[in-house]
């Protein structure tokens, strides 16, 4: 099993195995939110966790810790057996912990991942954080609504945030289908994907509207597909508070 390791300090960033991933900056001492983020490429590509840094910290409320553990094909089951990410779930030192384990479209894969975010979830809750489920996409053509009700019923039966990512894709999608969400494998996100993933999960666990949040790729995302993403995203977030 590879893993990826990335934590943001008030006085450190510490970076260490595959896939690389670009430094990030130390935040200021003092308040901001500690997040955890369990995972695997779909957490990692474009670095999604960077990009909720960026845009908390452009409105001025960076996080004061953010841990990444995620690596390709990782499900919640592999993270759980994992000692090290076990060891962060029950540090105390998060406020929350989001999970993410791929598509979860079949009925095998929700009966996994309802079981391992119980477990999860009751771990972090044990350790004074909060659960919350990152809603994620299947390949393009694939059954987004399953995986939409899956991890919305994980998040239900486990008093978590609901992080509706994969909704706010759909949402975008149905008003404009050529938006390039996806890359070039039709499954992993592109830049535009990942910024509106960040736009989501920034905007839940900071209790604000995606107006909020910057475009952080104006060279890439143009104002008219940034307001179609941010209409899509504001169509659901609510539901995840």
């Amino acid at each position: 099993m590879r893993h990826r390791f990335l934590a943001v300090l008030t006085l450190a960033a510490i970076a260490c195995a595959a896939p690389p991933i670009e430094p990030i900056s130390s935040s200021p001492p003092g308040g901001g939110l500690r997040l955890l983020f369990l995972g695997n490429s779909l957490t990692y590509v474009h670095d999604v966790p960077q990009l909720v840094i960026s845009m908390a910290t452009a409105i001025g409320r960076p996080p004061r810790i953010v841990v990444t553990r995620a690596a390709a094909n990782l499900g919640l089951e592999d993270h759980w057996n994992d000692a090290k990410t076990r060891a962060f779930v029950m540090s105390g030192h998060f406020d929350f912990v989001i999970m993410q384990q791929g598509p979860s479209t079949l009925p095998e894969s929700r009966i996994d991942l309802l079981h391992w975010a119980e477990v999860l979830s009751a771990a972090a809750r044990r350790h004074g954080a909060r659960p919350a489920m990152y809603g994620v996409w299947p390949t393009r053509g694939g059954d987004i609504d399953a995986g939409i009700t899956n991890y919305s019923d994980a998040a239900t039966a486990n008093d978590a945030l609901l992080l509706p990512v994969a909704a706010a894709w759909r949402a975008t999608w149905a008003a404009d289908p050529s938006m390039p969400l996806q890359g070039s494998d039709d499954f992993h996100q592109g830049v535009h994907g990942a910024w509106l993933a960040a736009l989501v999960i920034a905007s839940v666990l900071y209790d604000l509207p995606p107006e909020r949040f910057p475009n952080l790729f104006p060279a890439i995302i143009t104002a008219a597909q940034e307001s179609v993403m941010k209409a899509a995203a504001t169509s659901v977030v609510a539901r995840g508070r």
